[in-house]
């Protein structure tokens, strides 16, 4: 089968963008695919589309397209495109929930691939009366994993933006954290944590982003606030909830802190890690991701 995958690059590190990260779960899952896309905060530049549709396609998977879908409207008007069936997975539809489903249906996809429940059913993509599928982003074994150069320094971090949200919480307590970490940068941020804080914005509740699926296969445990964890676990084997840890609140956090920090809890924290790793390694990889998504799509006759 042959696949095209659109979607956004960083600019000094492109092949680690999630479009690239899919792109290569389909070529290991025995397809050829190719990646075409824009890189963050940069026009479009068409001039390659002849080069990249010399093929004909069986499918199209957009992601991460939210920011400036519109830019795409050349490639997807393409003849060699035209009725080639094309589908919207997008996991940032949460923060700006009616403009993203309104850009992503204005494409008609053949079918929508989300990664928060919220939007599954009426409220969401399934008002549509396409096919939709809850489908979390992934991990890539050869990118995020653990790095033995890379020596531990602290018991627990967050690297991500300072939201409102989130500069409240760091008020209250003091923990390291990392902001504009992407590519290899955010894979060694995240070695050098024996513990990963993960708090999802309060608007995006039901959803399941990269971030700590991408921290797990570092071999660094999660520490997940209550709503979070409920989210997390439905997609992590119980065998391995022991593997996550969860907080209510600011002190719970702090305790945490306090209790962790001597030499055997960080031992289990590395242990845990340890496990979690290789389990979504196993099970959460874009190869896997591919996989579901040829899977779903034969099922409902988009291909």
């Amino acid at each position: 089968m042959k696949i095209l995958v659109t979607g956004r690059a960083i600019a000094h590190q492109p092949d680690r963008c999630t479009g690239q990260q899919l792109q290569q779960g389909f070529i290991q899952a025995g397809h050829e695919c190719v990646f075409y896309g824009s890189v963050y905060g940069q026009p479009i530049n068409f001039l390659g589309v002849e080069k990249t549709l010399n093929t004909d396609f069986d499918l199209v998977v957009v992601t991460e397209c939210n920011d400036g879908m519109s830019g795409y409207q050349p490639l997807f008007n393409h003849h060699k495109l035209k009725d080639v069936p094309l589908v919207f997975w997008d996991f940032d539809i949460s923060y700006h929930p009616e403009v993203s489903m309104q850009r992503a249906t204005s494409y008609n996809p053949d079918g929508y691939l989300v990664a928060n429940r919220f939007f599954l059913g009426d409220s969401g993509f399934g008002r549509t009366g396409k096919p939709v599928l809850f489908l979390p982003y992934a991990c890539s074994p050869q990118i995020h994993r653990r790095m033995p150069e890379v020596r531990k320094e602290t018991l627990v971090g967050f690297i991500g933006s300072l939201t409102a949200e989130r500069k409240e919480l760091f008020k209250k307590i003091d923990i390291k954290h990392v902001d504009g970490a992407y590519g290899d940068d955010l894979i060694v941020e995240t070695n050098k944590l024996y513990c990963m804080l993960h708090k999802n914005q309060d608007a995006c509740r039901g959803l399941i982003p990269g971030r700590p699926l991408e921290s797990a296969g570092c071999g660094t445990p999660l520490l997940m606030d209550s709503a979070s964890y409920e989210d997390f676990i439905d997609i992590i084997s119980p065998k391995y909830h022991n593997c996550l840890l969860v907080y209510d609140d600011e002190d719970d956090i702090k305790d945490f802190v306090s209790e962790w920090d001597n030499k055997n809890m960080k031992r289990a924290l590395v242990e845990m890690g340890q496990k979690l790793m290789a389990y979504v390694h196993t099970n959460h990889t874009y190869k896997n991701r591919a996989e579901t998504i040829v899977a779903w799509a034969k099922a409902h006759s988009i291909l």
